[in-house]
């Protein structure tokens, strides 16, 4: 059976590039009745769809430690394993390094890390950018299963409804229950994921900005039971001293998740609770200099 499940927390959870001048959107500042209803949710979705798109460029200039435990149990009930580890996360050109410093409260060796980066460099090939992948660690991650979630798609492929109203961190959030459309239409196979779940959006009213969001598995996916969720949190970060006039004033970053799913394979049924914590968040840029007297002649 597989040593360990998880999910992958999302480094950054929209990687889809674009300009950066659409985050000004998120600092306009939307006020709560002008999204009191059904008529103006749409227009509410696309703004947080772009800025969402948009803040993943500066999310992707912190550095954050993390915290994870995941327990699997049998179908009786029975803890049959228990995993936690800490790593420190970046971000460098795309692509995410997370470098395992501790695994059961003990440190890890200098091979673990290496062999880890491997691993998640693999999945990162593969995924391009998905907002869902399930790691089976003993499995080859070709095996890993990939999806987009709802929150890509809401305004496209999905029929939502206010659900009311809800006061996170004293800020007002807007909740939004989302399905697929009967008739939905994706254009990729991809955005066809997404219709495998539905979805509960907490919308930053005045940033446009998810605050948090709960999906929830409406059929099996290869060996992944329906019925299944994952609950992602954010944090809202001042931004102190801009470095620039493009940076914003704040800028959202994963704060947490947890999961709980089941699956089935070779006629066995376990279940698993995973969670991650991140904090610590550092701004962080990589530069490359050529120092003086340092530049010789190629050999032939």
């Amino acid at each position: 059976m597989p040593r360990r499940a998880g999910i992958r927390s999302a480094l950054a959870l929209f990687a889809i590039c674009c300009c950066a001048q659409l985050f000004i959107g998120a600092a306009s500042g939307q006020q709560p009745s002008s999204a009191s209803g059904n008529d103006d949710l749409p227009a509410l979705l696309k703004r947080m769809e772009a800025n969402s798109r948009a803040n993943a460029q500066f999310a992707a200039r912190y550095t954050y430690d993390a915290t994870r435990d995941s327990k699997t149990y049998n179908r009786k009930g029975k803890l049959i394993h228990h995993l936690s580890d800490r790593f420190v996360c970046m971000i460098i050109n795309g692509v995410a390094y997370n470098r395992v410093v501790e695994e059961n409260g003990q440190p890890v060796d200098g091979k673990e890390p290496i062999a880890e980066q491997k691993r998640e460099n693999a999945i990162d090939e593969l995924s391009k950018g998905y907002d869902f992948a399930l790691e089976m660690i003993d499995l080859n991650p070709r095996d890993y299963i990939y999806s987009d979630l709802p929150i890509s798609y809401l305004d496209t492929l999905f029929d939502n409804r206010v659900a009311g109203y809800e006061l996170i961190n004293g800020r007002d959030n807007l909740v939004v229950e989302s399905t697929p459309k009967i008739n939905a239409n994706p254009a990729s196979d991809r955005a066809r994921t997404a219709l495998d779940w539905k979805e509960t959006t907490w919308i930053d009213v005045e940033d446009a900005m998810p605050t948090r969001y709960e999906v929830e598995l409406l059929r099996d996916k290869n060996y992944l039971l329906k019925g299944g969720t994952l609950r992602r949190e954010f944090a809202r970060l001042p931004v102190t001293q801009p470095e620039n006039s493009h940076w914003p004033e704040n800028v959202w970053m994963v704060h947490g998740w947890i999961a709980h799913y089941s699956w089935r394979m070779f006629r066995t049924t376990n279940s698993s609770v995973c969670q991650a914590d991140f904090y610590n968040y550092k701004r962080f840029q990589s530069d490359a200099h050529i120092l003086e007297d340092s530049v010789q002649e190629v050999p032939q």
